[in-house]
């Protein structure tokens, strides 16, 4: 069951700063009368509030998980998946050495995950 929670955690964690980096071109802060404003877009807030779910269901995850893997795990699955769907739907592109580093984040994640005999 924790697994599930954690997959949903990354995944929505992923989703939402994609539709920040998204929205963000919409966004802005313009001092208007005096006042500074906040201009945001739907896909900022939308974003922003998937994030915000996904540091809730975070804090689950911590509370029945060890931290020593959980942090490592959210870091390395998170960046993976960044990076991963930053090309697909943000059009970013990925050099070499970006890739190497994605590979051995993954070592990583498997290196992580091997329990001691």
């Amino acid at each position: 069951m924790i697994w599930i929670v954690f997959v949903i955690y990354a995944l929505l964690s992923v989703a939402g700063l994609l539709l920040i980096k998204v929205g963000t071109g919409d966004t802005g802060l313009v001092l208007q009368d005096g006042l500074f404003n906040l201009q945001t877009s739907p896909k900022f807030v939308i974003g922003l509030i998937i994030y915000i779910c996904s540091f809730i269901l975070s804090i689950y995850v911590i509370k029945n998980m060890k931290l020593s893997l959980f942090y490592p795990m959210a870091t390395g699955t998170i960046l993976l998946l960044t990076c991963i769907l930053s090309v697909y739907f943000l059009k970013e592109s990925i050099g070499s050495m970006q890739i190497i580093g994605i590979i051995l984040i993954l070592c990583g994640i498997v290196f992580i995950n091997i329990k001691p005999a």
